[in-house]
């Protein structure tokens, strides 16, 4: 006998209505199942992907560093250099060189410091009219900052001193008075200003603060060296806020 549409569903439901509880759930649990795992793998699946492509892509152009500024052109006048400061320090610190026809990075451009040629990555700025750049390592005692620009002829500062923070000789100024510390024997002081050059020789004993120079109204310093007995020049520290640095 064939049996009708009406009646497999009939069928079908009696045999629903018979099932325990437990069964029913079992059968709702497992469909469950079967429909959400192949979601779940395909959602897993694009993340991978996701990720995988994020890796390769290259960093945002805000993560790439800047290169030197390219060379510009030779200015026509020579460089002149009307200020260095400051005028004392060690391999590291920052030194300002200020003046005019100085170039913007120009071409065939050549700076030391204390006889050390100053290599690109230790300079931090180059404009016309100030060169910022870093003390480099080992500078030679008492000499100048050197710049020579392309076929220009080179100029000079006056001469530098270089120390360490071991270095027990302090040079002070209080008001226009300058004096020093922590040095023993005989020492020549010569004062570099904006006026001219003048100099000084003086006894001293460790623990005293010997003065050195009076400055007058409005007199800069450009450089002080000290040297002892033997010619040879005293590296000495000092507080840059006493000086106006």
């Amino acid at each position: 006998m064939l049996m009708t549409k009406s009646s497999y569903m009939y069928n079908l439901f009696e045999k629903l209505n018979r099932l325990s509880f437990p069964n029913v759930f079992f059968i709702a649990t497992f469909a469950t199942l079967v429909s959400i795992i192949p979601l779940g793998v395909f959602v897993v699946q694009q993340k991978t992907a996701i990720t995988s492509r994020a890796v390769t892509l290259p960093p945002p152009p805000a993560l790439i560093q800047p290169k030197t500024p390219q060379s510009g052109p030779v200015p026509v006048d020579p460089p002149i250099l009307t200020r260095i400061y400051p005028w004392v320090g060690k391999a590291g610190d920052a030194l300002v060189l200020e003046g005019k026809n100085l170039g913007t990075y120009p071409k065939n451009r050549r700076l030391s410091v204390g006889g050390i040629l100053v290599s690109d990555a230790e300079i931090i700025e180059w404009t016309d009219t100030r060169i910022i750049t870093i003390i480099p390592e080992a500078p030679h005692q008492g000499m100048p900052a050197s710049l020579r620009i392309d076929t220009h002829p080179v100029v000079e500062s006056q001469p530098l001193v270089f120390y360490t923070v071991s270095t027990p000789v302090r040079l002070k100024k209080s008001v226009n008075t300058v004096s020093v510390s922590g040095i023993t024997g005989s020492v020549k002081a010569t004062l570099y200003t904006s006026t001219g050059q003048r100099d000084i020789t003086v006894p001293a004993k460790r623990e005293d603060t010997i003065p050195l120079f009076t400055l007058s109204q409005g007199e800069q310093i450009r450089s002080i060296i000290l040297t002892d007995e033997t010619g040879s020049i005293i590296p000495y520290s000092i507080t840059p806020q006493e000086f106006g640095f």
